[in-house]
């Protein structure tokens, strides 16, 4: 049993699902003994392959190979330390090279990768939900995450939770109240981002085209996982990232405004209309075309709640001297000359 947990621990590692704590222990642990580094090189190498389809004549071949490396004997390693504690109440001991291989592919099997001695099982389905420009729409999923849609959002999601880890993929914003589960991490994909807990309530943003992405915690806590490494956040906390500079920042955030679209509502403090402008076209249904840089550059200081177009086009003309034209689904917007008068 202790050695199926820590090939699990690493097969975990391998596929993204570990907590910071886990992999300083396996950090750790690997530099112990070169006996240790062997092991998880080795153990990598299987997973790696588990992640390439190939037919039984080569992942045999593969199989084989390994095998040869694993029957080698090492050579002897010099006295080294006792072990530090695990983040868990667990000792680890390495067994002996069949054990490792049949034990490994039973894990990557169990994680979703690919038989060596079988085809490749079926994938998984995949089903999508989005929702229209106006309100926000709420979608209950099987496991009974309950999911909160914005306008013009798209999330794709399993009919059934059935691997290790539950995987969604989100495009737009959206609220997640998560059901717990220890042993099935909850995983939302967002442009360059994963967002893993077990169970807890936070906001994801990830529109298209919009100038930023950003993860907001409202309860429990999040890891969040992008190319450059790994970020804990603890409630009240929100992590962005500003995809003009690629600078990431970690940062508290006033949940009345980052949430108050759940309700319809839109709050906008100093913003620039540039940087609203989504928000707007998502809950209205609308394209707003800028004439010049200026009109972009507008400062807007409000809050509309649940206010029809016309209101909001009024409150613009008033909060930047505006000119706002209407044709259709496109508004033009445009700054009046000195002392003319809003049309």
């Amino acid at each position: 049993m202790e050695q199926e947990e820590l090939y699990l621990l690493i097969a975990r590692y391998l596929a993204r699902q570990t907590s910071s704590d886990e992999n300083a222990w396996l950090a750790t642990w690997v530099a112990q003994a070169p006996a240790n580094e062997r092991t998880f090189e080795q153990l990598k190498t299987v997973w790696q392959a588990s992640q390439v389809p190939a037919g039984p004549a080569v992942t045999a071949a593969a199989l084989q190979r390994l095998k040869g490396r694993l029957a080698q004997p090492a050579p002897a390693a010099k006295p080294t330390p006792e072990p530090v504690a695990a983040p868990r109440p667990w000792r680890w001991r390495v067994g002996r090279p069949v054990q490792l291989v049949t034990l490994v592919l039973l894990l990557v099997s169990a994680l979703g990768g690919t038989y060596f001695y079988s085809q490749r099982g079926p994938a998984v389905a995949y089903q999508e939900y989005r929702t229209p420009a106006g309100r926000p729409q709420q979608l209950r999923l099987a496991d009974g995450t309950l999911v909160t849609l914005a306008p013009q959002s798209q999330l794709r999601y399993p009919a059934q939770f059935d691997g290790a880890s539950r995987e969604v993929y989100l495009e737009g914003e959206a609220f997640f109240e998560v059901t717990k589960n220890p042993h099935r991490p909850f995983r939302v994909h967002s442009g360059d981002w994963v967002t893993q807990v077990l169970g807890t309530k936070f906001n994801v943003s990830a529109v298209r085209g919009a100038s930023e992405l950003a993860v907001s915690l409202v309860e429990g806590k999040v890891e969040v996982t992008d190319k450059q490494g790994k970020y804990l956040l603890a409630p009240g906390q929100q992590l962005r990232t500003d995809h003009a500079t690629g600078r990431i920042y970690r940062q508290g955030f006033n949940p009345a405004k980052v949430m108050a679209w759940r309700s319809s509502k839109l709050v906008f403090q100093n913003e620039k209309l540039a940087d609203v402008a989504g928000q707007l076209e998502r809950r209205y249904g609308v394209k707003l075309v800028f004439a010049d840089p200026a009109t972009a550059d507008v400062r807007l200081w409000a809050t509309f709640d649940n206010e029809p177009l016309p209101a909001v086009l009024g409150a613009l003309r008033l909060a930047g001297h505006l000119s706002c034209r209407q044709e259709g689904q496109t508004i033009y917007l445009s700054q009046l000359p000195a002392g003319a008068g809003s049309d």
